[in-house]
């Protein structure tokens, strides 16, 4: 019988980079987890950036973007997915004041009344030999000369010189689909940083995506010896202090409560 593809999107694929027991929980073992203040203000001002510029350019100003994010989260807030968890009446005001902050910082880094994106939230899927290429992205700019650059929204902070090619994960998977699904190698991947604010750009070329191909097609075989073998072997970082799933981990399970303050003897 034919082995399922593995599936994978920028966030999985990182996952298992990370943390394939992180990989486990989320895609394999599909635990629910809590939604956390930063990963609800990220999907919250996403939607609303798309809002935005669904809305013709004149309506594009600092106040068309305070009331699209009212109008969303008015829609949204009952949304367990969405909304964030425990958050005190204060907290929320104080959460929401933080998302518009986020969204007017956009217009320190372009006016958005200039831009003319050809599709925001765009699903894109593409089938290597054994992997499943699949995800969203933010948003895509078709120039006139049929150059495509493709433009992801960031709420964290800006990464250091060191890791701005590994910041580049997520739009280099989706350079990568869009040249072999499209045939269009974009011009630009920008990754555009509302908190500090910053825009970060890179260049795709043919060896850069090859490369890339390869790190990929690597991914999805670890994947799938950690299937067959059942070894998920747990990662320990510093990024263990906020992950929902710790009590869980085996990584963490002879940890005493009182020790479990940084990641185990051993971990980086």
């Amino acid at each position: 019988m034919e082995e399922a593809l593995i599936k994978l999107s920028p966030s999985s694929a990182t996952d298992f980079k990370s943390c394939p027991q992180l990989f486990k929980f989320r895609s394999v073992d599909r635990l629910e987890e809590p939604v956390s203040a930063v990963q609800a203000r990220g999907s919250l001002v996403h939607v609303a950036l798309q809002r935005l510029f669904a809305l013709p350019p004149d309506e594009r100003t600092p106040q068309g973007a305070s009331w699209v994010l009212d109008e969303v989260w008015a829609e949204l807030s009952a949304d367990e997915e969405v909304r964030p968890s425990e958050l005190t009446e204060a907290q929320e005001r104080e959460w929401l004041d933080e998302s518009r902050w986020l969204l007017n910082n956009l217009f320190q880094l372009e006016d958005p009344r200039a831009v003319s994106a050809s599709r925001l939230e765009w699903w894109v899927e593409y089938e290597l030999v054994e992997t499943h290429l699949r995800g969203i992205i933010d948003r895509v700019e078709e120039r006139a000369d049929g150059d495509w650059i493709l433009t992801d929204y960031k709420t964290g902070r800006v990464p250091g010189e060191a890791r701005e090619l590994t910041a580049f994960f997520g739009l280099r998977f989706y350079a990568l689909v869009c040249w072999r699904a499209f045939g269009v190698m974009p011009r630009e991947i920008r990754l555009v940083y509302l908190s500090d604010p910053a825009v970060l750009t890179l260049a795709p070329h043919e060896r850069m995506l090859l490369a890339f191909e390869k790190q990929i097609v690597a991914l999805s075989a670890a994947i799938r010896r950690a299937l067959t073998t059942g070894d998920w072997r747990a990662r320990p970082s510093p990024f263990c202090m906020t992950c929902a799933f710790q009590t869980m981990c085996p990584a963490w399970a002879a940890v005493p409560s009182s020790q479990a303050e940084g990641p185990p003897e051993g971990g980086p």
